[in-house]
């Protein structure tokens, strides 16, 4: 995908950053990014280790942004039990267990992440989380309004 000679090979993007505050990337500057990222050939990783698994009302954050195509690689951890990354089809591996390490998992872990995926889906967490970040941040903006100097 890369081009000889050429010095970037991804941009890591978090949807939102929490340290030191939440700053929101939008939806335009994500687009944005990933036009320019498969203009020059730049693989784009999404980081959902700190937003994925219906922190946001989506199961990924970057779901929000509703990119015209996907990112080439997702991250996750923390809130999926487990860690790991997923891609799409285009960079897969040609011939697979090829790369037979310990990046194939942990099985426990494994079907903890499947049990409590299928928990958000039935009891439609990612709706509640929807519904109760509305709720905050409505509530935050009033309190902006009201005391600016303060929020």
């Amino acid at each position: 995908m890369a081009e000889k000679g050429q010095e970037v090979v991804a941009v890591v993007m978090e949807p939102i950053q929490s340290e030191g505050g939440d700053n929101y990337l939008s939806g335009e500057f994500a687009q944005g990014v990933r036009d320019l990222t498969l203009e020059k050939g730049i693989f784009m990783i999404v980081d959902e280790v700190q937003t994925g698994v219906c922190a946001t009302g989506k199961f990924w954050a970057h779901e929000h942004w509703n990119l015209t195509t996907p990112p080439d690689f997702v991250t996750f951890a923390k809130k999926m039990l487990s860690c790991g990354f997923y891609h799409r089809d285009e960079t897969r591996m040609m011939q697979g267990y090829r790369h037979f390490n310990t990046f194939f998992g942990d099985p426990v872990r494994a079907q903890l992440s499947a049990c409590q995926n299928k928990i958000i889906k039935a009891d439609k967490l990612d709706e509640v989380a929807m519904r109760t970040g509305a709720h905050l941040q409505g509530r935050l903006a009033e309190l902006e309004k009201k005391h600016p100097r303060f929020v």
